[in-house]
């Protein structure tokens, strides 16, 4: 066999190789090709639990093509925030599931302050705005973060839109006072010291265009609670959102409309789906 033929069969195989090679190299640069992402979706989850509640609920949106990426984001017990990665260039919004490890913290005047720190963090990454997910207290965290945020820092991305799950905003089932009904405004005929401390937060909704989606659920028939929130707290919500803000509320209903199992209901995950997705 003449020279020229021998190298040519070294060089034939070799050649293919770097085909596939650069073919590989092509597809992944064409997977993070397009613009980097300016909006996400954060979800912050409730009393005594972490990111796990919030797994269920993120990952129907990756499977319904709402988003194509989660990256953690924890809080140290002294409010030291970490990220798992960044918004890279072709990821859609971006889903960020923030576990507090001081998760019975009941100061919100501190979860503000660790809200107000991921925020900042996220605007530096390039995120201008977010669609904010509550389960349980991680409500409270969302609506002192609002109420300490009526004038929209130029560092901070714009609140598009806000989903509410079970939120105690006149207080909890241990509370008489918390079932008590409450006007077509959504104003409660007995007041608790938690929903009076919410006062002002009315003027954040005043002065900013949020979609708000209220959902709570009805897992004990009569009583109209989740067996931790009544029905009536969560819907006092509607008090404080005012024009240009938009609200709407949805209720869960049987048993798996109770409080822990909110976060795990495909009803529950479909209507924050369709809520992204309007």
């Amino acid at each position: 066999m003449k020279t020229y033929q021998k190298l040519l069969l070294v060089l034939l195989p070799l050649l293919a190789l770097a085909g596939i090679v650069l073919g590989l190299a092509q597809q992944q640069a064409n997977r993070h090709s397009g613009p980097k992402p300016t909006e996400a979706t954060v979800f912050f989850h409730g009393y005594g639990s972490s990111r796990n509640a919030e797994k269920s609920m993120s990952h129907d949106l990756l499977l319904h093509g709402v988003s194509n990426r989660t990256i953690n984001v924890t809080v140290a017990r002294d409010g030291q925030v970490s990220f798992s990665g960044q918004a890279r260039k072709g990821d859609k919004n971006p889903i960020y599931l923030v576990q507090f490890n001081d998760n019975r913290n009941p100061d919100f005047e501190k979860t503000n302050q660790w809200v107000t720190t991921i925020m900042g963090r996220l605007y530096q990454q390039g995120i201008r705005s977010v669609n904010m997910v509550g389960h349980s207290m991680g409500n409270m965290a969302i609506v002192y973060y609002l109420k300490n945020h009526v004038q929209q820092s130029s560092q901070l991305p714009t609140v598009k839109r806000q989903i509410d799950i079970a939120g105690h905003f006149n207080g909890l089932n241990r509370q008489s006072a918390a079932f008590s009904a409450v006007n077509a405004q959504g104003l409660p005929s007995q007041e608790t010291p938690s929903f009076q401390a919410l006062a002002g937060l009315e003027q954040y909704y005043e002065q900013h265009a949020t979609k708000v989606l209220n959902i709570f659920g009805n897992s004990t028939g009569a009583e109209q609670s989740d067996t931790t929130v009544p029905n009536n707290s969560s819907k006092s919500l509607r008090y404080f959102v005012r024009a240009p803000s938009s609200y709407q509320e949805q209720l869960i209903t049987g048993k798996k409309a109770q409080h822990s199992k909110l976060h795990e209901n495909p009803e529950v995950n479909q209507a924050i789906i369709n809520f992204l997705k309007d």
